[in-house]
């Protein structure tokens, strides 16, 4: 399992790299092969630990991750953006119920009201530039911010570095869709891509081997 963990998380590295170089340079049909591909080999790492471990967390993080893997490729075409929306507002949902799995649904609402403030200022600087989007937009900023609240108020129950960790890398993902949409609603700039797809890859990479510790 060892050896099989290091190769596995050894290939989502160098798949990253290939992608966000591919992406940024503008290779679309490329990309097209090796970001799914990166999200898959993060899944393998899920089921690998699932099968070792046998936690009910890392099932629910595998069928999180498979939603998120049917966004990566609708967001491989912006046309199909609200598909790829759709697609990660599911894993978010599910994403809350692994967390929630470990020591129940956290209903202390200190880091609630930390988030709230974030989220609100942060639809509204991009609010004007939504259009038809505003509402999937307000919706999908509300069930991350959730996940957030989720992943955070874990460490409230432990405060063990890999629930550090799971904190870490909801903000991560947070961050990347905060990008996703500074960058098609607001203004695009050169670095946006490297940006998304690197936070995105850590958090969920974060996320599966949490596993290997609940």
């Amino acid at each position: 399992m060892t050896l099989l963990f290091v190769v596995l998380s050894f290939l989502v590295f160098v798949s990253a790299s290939i992608s966000i170089y591919l992406r940024h340079n503008n290779k679309r049909k490329a990309f097209a092969i090796f970001k799914p591909l990166t999200t898959i080999i993060i899944i393998a790492i899920a089921i690998l630990i699932f099968y070792t471990n046998g936690s009910n967390y890392s099932l629910v993080i595998i069928i999180g991750l498979i939603a998120a893997l049917i966004g990566d490729v609708f967001l491989i075409s912006e046309k199909y953006f609200l598909q790829g929306l759709s697609s990660f507002l599911v894993a978010h949902i599910i994403f809350i119920y692994a967390f929630a799995s470990i020591f129940g649904f956290n209903w202390n609402f200190i880091p609630l009201i930390a988030l709230i403030p974030i989220a609100v200022f942060y639809f509204k600087f991009i609010n004007k530039n939504l259009g038809s989007f505003k509402i999937p937009v307000a919706i999908y900023i509300s069930i991350i911010m959730i996940m957030n609240w989720q992943a955070i108020g874990l460490l409230l129950y432990d405060s063990s570095i890999i629930y550090f960790a799971l904190g870490i890398g909801s903000l991560l993902f947070s961050f990347s869709d905060a990008i996703i949409s500074y960058n098609k609603f607001v203004s695009k700039f050169a670095l946006a891509e490297v940006l998304i797809l690197s936070t995105y890859w850590m958090a969920i990479y974060i996320f599966a081997i949490a596993g290997l510790f609940i």
